[in-house]
């Protein structure tokens, strides 16, 4: 679960270093004149929308991976307490057959 969220914290980190760039190249584009002023408009533009695209297909990605992390989750929850159960009950059996030997 530690190493998801860091993905995915990362991830959104790239896209908000993606975001300033951006604006770093608006600034700059603001200052250029004549026909690299509308080639820069052009790349600023295309940039947006492939920012934008980047992100929407982020957050469907991190949700549809959310979603099926609680559902397989859910699932294997009881087997994993089951699981447990038997190995705590299986140590109390070592221990038990150790301390009559030990008699």
């Amino acid at each position: 679960m530690e190493k998801k969220n860091t993905g995915f914290e990362e991830i959104e980190k790239m896209l908000q270093e993606v975001g300033n760039k951006i604006e770093t190249l608006i600034q700059k584009g603001t200052k250029a004149t004549g026909e690299a002023s509308e080639e820069i408009e052009k790349k600023i533009k295309d940039l947006h929308i492939n920012k934008e695209k980047l992100e929407k297909e982020f957050k469907e990605k991190k949700a549809k991976f959310e979603e099926k992390y609680q559902s397989k989750s859910s699932t294997a929850k009881p087997f994993l307490e089951d699981s447990m159960a038997h190995f705590k009950q299986g140590v109390k059996s070592l221990v038990h057959a150790i301390n009559e030997m030990l008699k």
